[in-house]
């Protein structure tokens, strides 16, 4: 049995209550298939690109431990239910928080105040130093090759005297 984490899209076009409601529908489905269903919820947002015309949404996630079957099962109710724009499997990482999943995503925080990340945290950030730092070395080459005129000049008139075929 894996642990896995659920994250519901509800229509902003929705009251509160009426979001509350389907939400813990959702939460009732979940708990039909699986074990120790937790529901969170993270409010209004706006949503990146409408979705059915609808620009934002009411964001839930549910943490909740489920065999594969029960999974297959969930993800065909989730289909047949209209007032839900996306619902989103992914298998929890235990490695993170819930604050370690806002700190770590956020360009802005002071990463000197956030935990030390575990040996799982480093590769995507070690990944993203190494493109950095290969993207840093082609500017400085590029800036490094001058261009000599004369010998701009002076391949310029062998093309033009026709001594030598241009692409070739």
């Amino acid at each position: 049995m894996k642990k896995y984490e659920l994250l519901l899209v509800l229509p902003g076009t929705l009251d509160e209550q009426e979001a509350q409601n389907r939400s813990n529908e959702i939460l009732s489905f979940v708990k039909e298939n699986s074990e120790q269903a937790e529901i969170s919820a993270m409010g209004k947002m706006r949503l990146a690109y409408p979705i059915k015309q609808i620009r934002y949404g009411y964001f839930y996630t549910i943490v909740f431990n489920a065999e594969v079957e029960g999974l297959k099962a969930l993800q065909t109710k989730l289909g047949l239910m209209r007032d839900l724009l996306r619902a989103m499997f992914t298998e929890f990482n235990v490695a993170y928080n819930p604050a370690q999943k806002a700190t770590y995503g956020a360009p802005s925080v002071d990463f000197a105040l956030a935990e030390e990340p575990t040996r799982s945290e480093h590769a995507p950030m070690a990944k993203m130093e190494k493109t950095m730092a290969t993207e840093n070395q082609i500017e400085k080459t590029e800036k490094e090759e001058k261009v000599d005129m004369e010998a701009i000049d002076k391949k310029l008139d062998e093309i033009l005297a026709g001594n030598i075929i241009a692409g070739v």
